[in-house]
């Protein structure tokens, strides 16, 4: 089961250095839902994750998970708690695949039996056939397959929270749009609380929830929904992040018509013009009580313009470019 991560005020300073690396952080990280940092390299955002899982120790403030302090834990029994995948992998070179997943429940005392159904169980939710891949080293598999296995070791033990490091950064393109896809569809069945570290835009777009821009010291400039920060980004620094993307900005120039629309409007739901921009379209659902527009050309209601729909064309629009 998920558990919410909440941040109150956390700070860490280190010994000699005038300014501090994080500086009153304070999120509250919903049960079940992905929340990507995301900020320029050195804003603090790697050092804010790892101080959930204290793999760096906060100076002050403080962190719960699940309404328990981490303080109040053993370091080690709560890291056995909590995923953890980064950009490197980190694979035993002179394990097996199936010995690798394995670690944390072998830690905790599993039985053979109990291990080794729940690795067959992640190799298959990861798309790894176990038969296959099992008793492979990591150097007999692609960069991409790594990762998945990396991400497979990271569930192993079942956490309620998910820490990730920018964990597809290392791969291909190709790899890259492969492994995020793969990502969301994992998500919407295991629904674990996500704390992703990028400094991409667009796949805080694809991946998040909600998305925390993050300055220097990890100040919190804007903490909301991929589709407020495009509709209505905090301040100039936050529309930095946004507008110096050419696929966002060709959103403005998309028609409301290129989206997959509803069939039936809902009803008194405010309407948007056919030619109108997804950007457009963006502002009206912002005021639309229901997250809903009709879209209409000429006489005729076409049908219904949701987030979710701006969400997709979004991504089409990042898999085309790329």
């Amino acid at each position: 089961m998920s558990e919410p991560v909440v941040l109150t005020d956390v700070t860490k300073r280190y010994p000699g250095q005038a300014d501090a690396a994080v500086e009153d952080v304070s999120l509250h990280i919903r049960a079940g839902e992905t929340v990507c940092l995301l900020g320029p390299s050195g804003c603090g955002k790697t050092t804010t994750m790892k101080m959930i899982n204290r793999l760096i120790e906060p100076t002050s403030g403080r962190i719960t998970l699940g309404g328990v302090d981490v303080l109040s834990l053993d370091p080690n029994t709560l890291r056995r708690g909590i995923g953890y995948v980064i950009q490197q992998i980190g694979l035993f070179p002179h394990l097996t695949i199936a010995d690798n997943i394995a670690v944390v429940p072998q830690l905790l005392g599993w039985s053979r039996s109990r291990v080794r159904e729940r690795v067959d169980e992640l190799l298959q939710l990861v798309d790894l056939d176990p038969g296959t891949y099992a008793r492979r080293f990591p150097r007999e598999l692609s960069g991409g397959q790594q990762q998945r296995v990396g991400v497979a070791r990271a569930l192993a033990a079942d956490p309620p929270v998910m820490l990730m490091d920018e964990p597809f950064g290392a791969t291909d393109p190709i790899t890259r749009d492969r492994l995020q896809r793969q990502f969301r569809l994992l998500q919407q069945t295991l629904h674990k609380t996500v704390v992703f570290v990028t400094h991409d835009f667009q796949e805080a777009v694809k991946l998040g929830d909600r998305i925390v821009v993050l300055a220097e010291r990890s100040r919190v400039v804007q903490f909301d929904t991929p589709e407020r920060i495009l509709a209505a980004p905090a301040d100039d620094y936050v529309a930095g992040f946004v507008g110096s993307d050419a696929t966002l900005q060709r959103l403005g120039l998309a028609p409301v018509a290129s989206a997959a629309l509803l069939d039936t409007p809902a009803p008194g739901a405010p309407e948007v013009a056919a030619d109108a921009s997804l950007k457009e379209a963006l502002n009206a659902l912002m005021a639309a009580p229901g997250g809903q527009v009709a879209v209409r050309d000429g006489d005729t209601v076409k049908g219904t313009l949701t987030f979710d729909a701006i969400r997709a064309a979004l991504v089409s629009e990042v898999r085309d470019e790329r």
